[in-house]
């Protein structure tokens, strides 16, 4: 490990001094270790925590089935985890060329490996790299115009819930005019012209068709004053065949077409500022895989609102926070009421992060995997309706304290069969703080904790499937976070 890290900044020296005179190169990036001890946490990959037959797999679901395979809620687990990113940036003022790794391992892992987040484990000495972004980003000379051209992180109008700093290949352009700023979006999904089934982002596809999605996307932001910013956005997926997680509605059908109309807003006022978002989301899945099958086309019809208001509260902030996505229970009626999101393409593409949960919601300090309720927003179809709260404050010249708390519940059960179903809609009430010490500039030292009572989504009796006796005990986390940011 320690050889192949020398030839790394080597071969970055040389980058460095081979790059004009007049170029700038800056290194940023942080060093992040985390142990945790959880009852729920430490599985492999991004993991929603599901309830059995309605999600696969049954692994990852709180309530264990008839031959008791499920998350076991009843014992703590440790897990220590460390990320690594570094962010290369070579150019002037009006061009720059970035190049973004990352490394992620839990401690006794894995050595002596090839691949993505292992390493970790006695002698080390793994080949795990990851390349995050590679773009190029320039300005058209004499005009407003710059544009960002690579792979990149992109997010949407509307806190993540579409796409929260997913790395995306394609074309972003900027257009500044004030008082009104436009952004002209272009990504490749997907192009696959054969089935193909990578590790990370799994895919299906039709062998011989063309399997390619691209999202196109326009908004424009007016700042009236400079109290107040209002976007308006539309977005449009145009999927030929690479739809990774139909909806049940739609499991029969290859194509789908998918707008998005919304606008974003946030005003200040004094010690305050609200934030609030709606977006429509409307289509159809067609063209079926086969001829012989009754279900020609499924249109979608769902939408989201959100509304949050974050204020000075005496020695600190506080905010308070709602959010609303719409979700199905008819699997039978040729609509899909849910919304189709960037996850739907790759696990954690969208994500809901603004509330600081750490249950309910997958939190920015998961490294190896994220597991929560809730990972995808669109609930696997069922929709959802969040409130959440918190207070910050300075606890000392060096320390800062924060209480939060947060309620889920899905909008609909949505079964699938006569009797397998959640009980309830209710999924969880949340309550965690944390504290943070800053022992040097840039290195902060944290302890965090998070207790979940979980609802009656998650309950079962002798008339559900699976039945009473594998219900899960409340969640619970609990971690410290040594950060260095440079």
């Amino acid at each position: 490990m320690r050889k192949g890290w020398l030839v790394f900044l080597v071969v970055a020296l040389v980058v460095v001094l081979a790059a004009p005179a007049s170029a700038e190169f800056k290194l940023n990036g942080f060093y992040r270790v985390v142990p945790e001890i959880s009852n729920y946490y430490g599985g492999a990959g991004n993991t929603q925590l599901n309830v059995p037959g309605t999600q696969a797999p049954a692994v990852n679901s709180l309530v264990k089935d008839a031959t008791s395979v499920g998350v076991n809620t009843n014992s703590s687990r440790p897990v220590t985890q460390m990320r690594n990113r570094l962010r290369f940036e070579v150019g002037d003022e009006n061009v720059k060329g970035v190049t973004f790794f990352e490394i992620d391992g839990s401690f006794g892992d894995s050595g002596g490996a090839v691949g993505r987040n292992q390493g970790f484990a006695s002698n080390g000495d793994s080949i795990n790299l990851e390349t995050k972004n590679v773009y190029l980003w320039f300005k058209v000379p004499n005009t407003p115009v710059d544009f960002t051209v690579g792979l990149q992180g992109f997010s949407d109008e509307f806190a993540g819930l579409f796409f929260s700093n997913s790395d995306q290949a394609g074309v972003v352009m900027n257009v500044k005019a004030e008082p009104v700023t436009v952004r002209a979006t272009w990504l490749k999904l997907r192009q696959v012209t054969t089935a193909s089934t990578p590790t990370n982002n799994a895919y299906t596809g039709v062998s011989g068709l063309d399997n390619s999605a691209d999202f196109y996307g326009i908004n424009a932001a007016f700042v009236p004053t400079k109290a107040a910013t209002i976007t308006g956005v539309f977005n449009f997926i145009n999927d030929s065949g690479s739809f990774v997680a139909q909806p049940i509605e739609a499991i029969n059908l290859r194509t789908m077409k998918a707008y998005f109309a919304g606008l974003n807003g946030t005003f200040n006022a004094g010690p305050a500022a609200v934030t609030g978002f709606f977006v429509y989301n409307w289509g159809t899945f067609e063209n079926r895989f086969n001829p012989a099958l009754a279900t020609d086309k499924v249109d979608i019809e769902g939408y989201a609102g959100s509304l949050r208001v974050d204020a000075n509260l005496g020695p600190g902030k506080g905010f308070l926070e709602g959010l609303y996505v719409s979700g199905d229970n008819d699997t039978a009626d040729n609509k899909y009421k849910g919304i189709i999101t960037g996850s739907d393409y790759a696990n954690l593409t969208s994500w809901y992060g603004r509330p600081d949960l750490y249950i309910l919601f997958p939190n920015f300090d998961m490294i190896q995997a994220a597991t929560a309720l809730v990972l995808n927003p669109n609930n696997d179809g069922r929709g959802l309706y969040m409130f959440a709260g918190g207070f910050t404050t300075k606890l000392g010249a060096k320390l800062t304290g924060k209480i939060g708390a947060g309620y889920l519940a899905a909008v609909e059960k949505r079964k699938t069969t006569a009797t397998n179903e959640a009980k309830g809609t209710a999924m969880g009430t949340e309550i965690n703080a944390n504290v943070n010490y800053n022992i040097a500039k840039g290195l902060d030292f944290g302890l965090y904790g998070a207790y979940c009572f979980l609802g009656s989504f998650y309950d079962r009796d002798a008339t559900l499937t699976p039945t009473a006796g594998n219900n899960p005990d409340d969640l619970y986390t609990a971690y410290a976070r040594l950060n260095f940011a440079f």
